[in-house]
């Protein structure tokens, strides 16, 4: 084996780094440690394509050469796409509370493609945005205003800017566990679960980073509302009773 290394020289070992680079990234991509939306991939492939394209330069194949050139020109298309649309891409204060909240992690043009699936709203003060017992067919994000999240009749909370509603039972379909009540004018971005849900399918990426900062957000607000019902006065009875 050290006789084998040994006798390559270096147009052989720049290949063999090219080809160890192709199948590296190939496995990457298929094990979800990269995805093809991100820079990464066609920037690991530009490598590997540039360093058989090198080893070629002792020993010409033309056919060989045709495909790293392919696979160069293709990354490079690639690349400068990312950049430009992550250049154009110009986010409102209200979409970068969304990223800030829901998206953190994503790049701006995956961002960009989850927002086309979702609808800014403004709702007036008594708006239901879900109904206790009952199915519960979008995720909402709130922007600006103020909501009560009422569970048996009484509120136990209130859901304001940079909360999410709906956000255990959105995909399942299963009936809300509070009802929400716009208490003032709220603007939000609603997603309907079942495009949502098809979307998400088809780029696991934004999936994967959406479920993370929404379990962030939920042990957030579990913690909020823990707080909010333990600072909340004791019953009469309950009073009396210590007394």
């Amino acid at each position: 084996m050290q006789e084998l290394f040994a006798d390559l020289d270096t147009f052989n070992t720049i290949g063999i780094v090219g080809v160890s680079l192709y199948i590296a990234n190939y496995t990457a991509l298929q094990t979800g440690f990269v995805h093809g939306q991100g820079y990464v991939y066609p920037t690991v492939c530009l490598i590997a394509a540039s360093c058989v394209l090198a080893s070629l330069m002792q020993d010409f194949n033309l056919s060989s050469a045709v495909i790293q050139i392919t696979w160069i020109a293709i990354s490079i298309v690639g690349i400068t796409r990312m950049y430009v649309l992550g250049v154009t891409s110009r986010f409102s204060d209200q979409e970068r509370k969304f990223i800030r909240h829901m998206a953190t992690g994503l790049a701006e043009h995956r961002v960009r493609a989850l927002l086309h699936n979702g609808i800014w709203l403004k709702a007036d003060p008594g708006t239901v945005l879900t109904r206790e017992g009952q199915p519960v067919d979008h995720l909402s994000f709130v922007a600006s205003g103020m909501a009560n999240v009422i569970v048996g009749g009484k509120t136990i909370a209130t859901s304001g800017a940079g909360m999410a509603i709906g956000e255990i039972t959105y995909l399942s379909g299963e009936p809300a566990t509070a009802t929400v009540e716009v208490a003032e004018q709220m603007h939000l971005i609603r997603f309907e679960a079942d495009k949502l849900r098809a979307f998400l399918q088809k780029n696991q990426d934004i999936g994967a980073v959406l479920e993370q900062n929404m379990a962030n957000h939920l042990r957030s607000k579990l913690v909020s509302m823990s707080e909010t019902a333990s600072q909340a006065p004791a019953p009469a009875s309950a009073k009396s009773a210590a007394a």
